[in-house]
């Protein structure tokens, strides 16, 4: 990925959400929709354990099931991210390289 790749990927249609604290960005996550990923899902360690997290997956799901009827991530196996990803009701690990997993969500 690359920063023009991603540029791409923005303006090409809506793929990326914004959490915002006042005046700062606290989070965001972004799709790629022809491959039916959820690409990125972060925020601050100071805003975390507030839903922010939870929300911005949510609307990235939501955008991925309109065209994909399952969708996947990939992240570290052991990573705080992955039982983020598994509390979420993201399943079927299968390990795709090193310590990386893919886990996959249908439509509900």
């Amino acid at each position: 990925m690359t920063e023009a790749s991603i540029a791409e990927m923005i303006s090409a249609a809506p793929c990326a959400w914004v959490a915002v604290s006042g005046d700062e960005v606290v989070g965001f996550s972004m799709i790629d929709n022809a491959e039916g990923s959820l690409f990125a899902a972060f925020i601050l360690p100071s805003h975390e354990g507030m839903g922010i997290g939870a929300k911005l997956v949510d609307a990235a799901e939501n955008a991925l099931f309109r065209h994909h009827s399952e969708i996947w991530l990939e992240t570290a196996e052991n990573s705080r991210a992955a039982g983020f990803y598994r509390h979420l009701g993201w399943s079927n690990e299968i390990k795709v390289e090193d310590d990386q997993i893919r886990l996959t969500k249908a439509r509900p």
